[in-house]
């Protein structure tokens, strides 16, 4: 996973590019966005399959004006591939098919464990739970990436 050029000046202040990030699922797929800043915001659970869950992400990505979508790839602790890595890395060159931006894969290891930690600390329901975990997730596989290129920065 290679160096970006991950922010510009705009009169004089430092903006960070527009990134999305994809919690990968077979039939739900969480998003995040970072509007330009260097935080995440989980943004919606898109509930599709195959081509047209990539018509509803890139269509997202344009709304959002993304420049950068990040697809978490999903290792093993000890970072060997499974089969699902294999699809997320399917599914990441379909996305650059027809993105214009980059499309970066990055380490999701541990990441919906995280995030449905998060949630039962915030008290939610089961039942919420499973409504919106999909885009935490993201949104903790867009802040690790976001912090990691700040570092770079």
């Amino acid at each position: 996973m290679g160096r970006a050029n991950f922010s510009f000046r705009r009169l004089g202040r430092e903006f960070m590019k527009r990134v999305m990030a994809i919690d990968w699922g077979e039939k739900r797929i969480g998003v995040a966005f970072n509007q330009g800043t260097g935080f995440s915001f989980p943004c919606e659970v898109i509930e599709a399959e195959g081509e047209e869950a990539i018509n509803k992400i890139l269509a997202l990505a344009k709304e959002l004006k993304a420049e950068v979508i990040v697809v978490g790839l999903p290792l093993h602790l000890d970072a060997s591939f499974q089969e699902e890595a294999r699809r997320v890395e399917k599914f990441k060159k379909k996305l650059e098919q027809s993105f214009e931006g980059e499309v970066v894969l990055w380490d999701e290891r541990l990441s919906t464990k995280e995030a449905e930690k998060r949630l039962i600390e915030a008290d939610l329901s089961r039942r919420k739970r499973k409504k919106v975990i999909d885009k935490v997730s993201a949104a903790l596989i867009l802040e690790t990436y976001l912090s990691h290129m700040g570092n770079e920065v």
